[in-house]
């Protein structure tokens, strides 16, 4: 028997899955790692964290399996992006990584509209200037920290340090490079106008290859931190969201899903390179393919929040809650009569489509019989709604999404996956394989290792559907109305939040 391990870096844990050769997953572990938030805006996580979460996931799933390095077919790591890691010659973090929802280079994005223009910009990278993006926040560390700069060896993605920290070589991924905006779309590299326009050293960028390219293997010392056999083969890898669309069959041009975790994200698959200025467009895992994707800053980071800052009532079942928390919270949710209590989701500013980084959450319509089932309810719709938007933007492009995939952890609620599909006017399907991308990544090392000779026809052969929600009419109705009053509350205050981000 030959073995697969996929490997993903999110934003709250690290999860590694061990795969037999007919991708039935024989070993599952996760670990979380904190984010720091040292001034509003900013958000950095520790690359050790990372690290140290890997290994330890890997040892768990290594525990119970005494495997040689030719029974493993190969390692792919996937993960949340774009990321500013820099790193000296000797592959020690200079300092903490700079993530996907930091907003600090606000200043930078406003040079780059100086200096270049968004038109510019967009006909090079093909999107957008935003904070969300890595070449401002390297630009922010050029300009702010110009000693850690100067003595950066390399720039790296989430990714890319744990692929150092396994086998010692510095590599990019091409779905990884098309989401850092310092990509030349049509010369598929380093944009040497940039680098050259904001005086970027290119030799401080990582070499890019596909993800399905071998990197390297497992060295002596990763191998002894992770259990894993030295000489196991691995991977360049991919972003979270392409691995996540691979996991639920999203290959080709108009297959769609949505991934729920801290953040979401809506894929579309495309098969030419998409233009839309409100979403972003990236390259896909598969080769020849595009995705157009729509990243939303915070979903179940808001759930999160209610079930920390709020959680429950003492006259609840405080076991039951203890014992699974967001289980718990879908069935507070669904117990919970209809109101019109509205939910802005926006508690990290907003990415797709607004890109807003002042706009902020808000619960609109509280009463003196607001219960907490109703807010977590206004929670869910908000987020759904969220998404709504994004799906809206996306068809703009021409195609049209017929039904949507659900994977990740907000897979696992009915009752959201039954309001998406109602709101969405769509059916939402789940899938047999729900592991935050390490079966897509498992995929990739099947590619790659022969075991399989056409990726996009593996995909379709081992996606299962496991449960299909259908738009509810009734709800539907219901949840149109609101939704126009949802998109008409951001239009009437978005002027306020600026206003209010500047005092």
């Amino acid at each position: 028997m030959r073995y697969l391990i996929g490997i993903d870096i999110g934003t709250t844990n690290a999860k590694a899955t061990l795969f037999d050769q007919h991708f039935r997953a024989v070993a599952s572990a996760g670990q979380e790692y904190p984010t720091h938030f040292p001034q509003s805006g900013w958000a950095e996580q520790d690359p050790l964290d990372w690290w140290n979460a890997t290994a330890a996931a890997l040892r768990d799933i290594m525990a119970d399996h005494s495997l040689t390095s030719r029974q493993i077919l190969g390692i792919c790591v996937s993960s949340q992006a774009p990321a500013v890691l820099p790193i000296a010659e000797d592959g020690q973090p200079l300092r903490r990584a700079l993530i996907w929802m930091d907003r600090r280079s606000g200043p930078q994005c406003a040079q780059l509209h100086e200096k270049l223009g968004q038109e510019r910009i967009h006909a090079i990278t093909g999107n957008r200037i935003d904070p969300y993006f890595m070449l401002p926040k390297l630009m922010w560390v050029m300009q702010n920290e110009p000693e850690i700069h100067v003595n950066a060896w390399k720039y790296l993605q989430v990714n890319g340090y744990i692929n150092y920290r396994l086998t010692g070589q510095v590599a990019c991924d091409h779905v990884h490079a098309s989401l850092t905006g310092l990509y030349d779309v049509a010369e598929r590299d380093w944009s040497e106008e940039l680098a050259k326009t904001l005086q970027i050293d290119l030799a401080k960028m990582p070499e890019i290859c596909q993800s399905t390219d071998y990197i390297g293997t497992v060295s002596r010392s990763a191998s002894l931190a992770t259990g894993i056999p030295e000489g196991v083969p691995v991977l360049a890898g991919t972003v979270d969201a392409a691995a996540s669309a691979l996991e639920c069959g999203v290959v080709k041009k108009g297959e769609a899903a949505e991934m729920t975790g801290t953040s979401s994200c809506f894929m579309l698959g495309c098969d030419t390179w998409p233009d839309s200025l409100n979403l972003v467009s990236i390259h896909h895992a598969v080769p020849g393919q595009d995705l157009l994707i729509g990243p939303i800053s915070s979903t179940g980071a808001c759930l999160k929040w209610y079930r920390d800052q709020i959680g429950c009532s003492e006259y609840d079942d405080l076991d039951a809650y203890r014992k699974n928390p967001y289980r718990y919270l879908d069935e507070l949710a669904q117990s919970a009569r209809d109101s019109k209590l509205l939910f802005l989701p926006y508690m990290a500013g907003e990415r797709a489509p607004l890109w807003d980084s002042d706009v902020r959450g808000a619960f609109i319509g509280l009463t003196h019989s607001t219960s907490r089932g109703q807010m977590v309810r206004a929670i869910l719709e908000g987020s759904a709604f969220a998404l709504k938007h994004v799906v809206d933007e996306a068809e703009k492009s021409g195609q049209q999404v017929r039904s949507l995939y659900a994977v990740g952890g907000g897979s696992s609620s009915p009752v959201w996956l039954q309001m998406k599909a109602s709101i969405l006017g769509r059916p939402v399907q789940t899938v047999q394989h729900t592991s935050s991308g390490a079966f897509g990544n498992a995929l990739l090392v099947a590619y790659a290792s022969g075991l399989i000779d056409d990726l996009s026809t593996a995909v379709h052969e081992n996606v299962q559907i496991a449960t299909t929600y259908e738009p509810d009419p009734a709800q539907a109705r219901s949840f149109a109305a609101l939704y126009k009053v949802f998109r008409n509350f951001y239009e009437h205050l978005k002027d306020d939040f600026a206003q209010w981000a500047n005092l």
